[in-house]
């Protein structure tokens, strides 16, 4: 126990760093195309969804090749493989001088994205099942965590250094990150490679997992959970411009601190607290009520414009959050084959960066033809989908469980 519960520190710490190190690049952005790029209007808003969304696209192109590597040769090495490519090419990016430059290496930054994905498959096959939702809660409240931290160290380095001088910041990071995966992290004996005469293909291990019931519910549930809420972000700058403030103390730039800050908050505090009742009374329970909960909350701040009810509909999505990814997760683990823990769970994060992707790129068009009322009824239905499934697996799980019983019983008559 003591052995695992070094190993849980050390992936927490790579957690915490490696989405600090995301975190930084959200301000490092704007601050490169305005002052290194002299990126200036519509090209500028071009520009940063075309390089936010190259990293997007190659992590999800890429993920299913690495679990499977990963189950073959090992965890560890792709996650070292990860960390120092991410750290040579974060390094770089002090080096680029054209928008162009800087969209080649977060494509380059992509190819090496195994590290985070294989800290939660080492966390979800390696705790106890009576500990998979708090070890999962845990987890994303170090994500959240970085993810808060991330931006506020950036801007800091910001007032005293050029963009140029903040980036090796984030090498820095990462580099630690993959340190503490080299000294500390130690991987279990994996299922033996099968022979020549039973390897299978990529494809044949697709169709595998594709079969694990209710895997595919599962998928699409994530991706709708992605989509609606990384879609979702963009836009709260220009919801709060239209929202009635009764904190005139306030500027718009606290209040969208204070507003992005509930959610994250609410995440950070919660996710252990519900990982551990997950483990109590199931994923799928906690599930179930957080994306009926999401629902709701897009039907109140589709109509509301009082930003008081908006800050509570912010922080309360915290709690659906804290809900939803981690026991979405948790019910994957109980459902992957031995030696395909990797690809299983690379398939899931595919499914979440597509929604990662989609999201923001068609939250823009929608905003513009249907204002941000549309948004947030398109977000309302995303959650809906999504609160369906939750519905779809605890019925699927429900006739397996009557069909099990059936069957039993058939055998005793059987036998007797």
């Amino acid at each position: 126990m003591d052995s695992w519960n070094r190993q849980f520190a050390a992936l927490l710490s790579v957690q915490l760093l490696v989405s600090t190190a995301h975190g930084m690049f959200v301000p490092l952005l704007p601050s490169f195309l305005q002052d290194v790029g002299q990126v200036r209007g519509d090209s500028l808003y071009i520009w940063s969804g075309a390089i936010f969304s190259a990293n997007f696209m190659i992590m999800m192109l890429l993920m299913p090749f690495l679990g499977r590597i990963g189950d073959r040769y090992g965890r560890k090495p792709v996650m070292l493989w990860s960390g120092f490519g991410m750290t040579i090419v974060t390094a770089c990016m002090s080096l680029a001088t054209e928008p162009w430059q800087l969209a080649l290496l977060r494509l380059a930054q992509g190819c090496f994205t195994g590290i985070l994905p294989f800290t939660m498959v080492l966390i979800l096959i390696g705790a106890a099942k009576n500990k998979v939702g708090v070890s999962a809660g845990t987890m994303q409240m170090m994500g959240e965590t970085g993810s808060l931290v991330g931006p506020l160290i950036a801007s800091s380095l910001l007032t005293f250094y050029s963009v140029r001088g903040a980036y090796p910041a984030m090498s820095v990071c990462i580099l630690l990150a993959t340190v503490s995966v080299l000294c500390f992290v130690k991987e279990g004996p994996r299922a033996p490679v099968v022979s020549k005469s039973e390897r299978s293909t990529l494809l044949s291990d697709w169709k595998i997992i594709w079969r694990m019931k209710p895997l595919p519910s599962l998928l699409l549930s994530a991706l709708c959970i992605n989509f609606a809420l990384v879609g979702t972000n963009p836009i709260i700058p220009y919801y709060l411009r239209q929202a009635t403030h009764t904190l005139t103390f306030f500027n718009d730039q606290w209040l969208l601190g204070i507003t992005l800050s509930a959610t994250s908050l609410a995440v950070i505090v919660f996710s252990p607290l519900l990982g551990m009742l997950s483990d109590r009374v199931g994923p799928l329970l906690l599930l179930k009520i957080a994306t009926s909960t999401a629902f709701l909350l897009c039907i109140v701040q589709a109509v509301t414009h009082l930003y008081p009810l908006i800050l509570a509909c912010r922080f309360t999505l915290g709690l659906c959050v804290a809900g939803m990814m981690p026991n979405i997760q948790a019910q994957v683990r109980g459902l992957v084959r031995k030696g395909m823990e990797g690809q299983t769970f690379a398939m899931v994060n595919s499914w979440m960066f597509l929604g990662c992707l989609t999201g923001p790129l068609l939250g823009g068009v929608i905003v513009a033809h249907f204002g941000i009322r549309g948004w947030f009824i398109t977000a309302m239905l995303v959650f809906g989908v999504s609160c369906w499934q939750a519905f779809h697996i605890g019925s699927y799980q429900s006739r397996k469980r009557e069909l099990e019983v059936t069957q039993a019983g058939q055998r005793a008559t059987t036998v007797g």
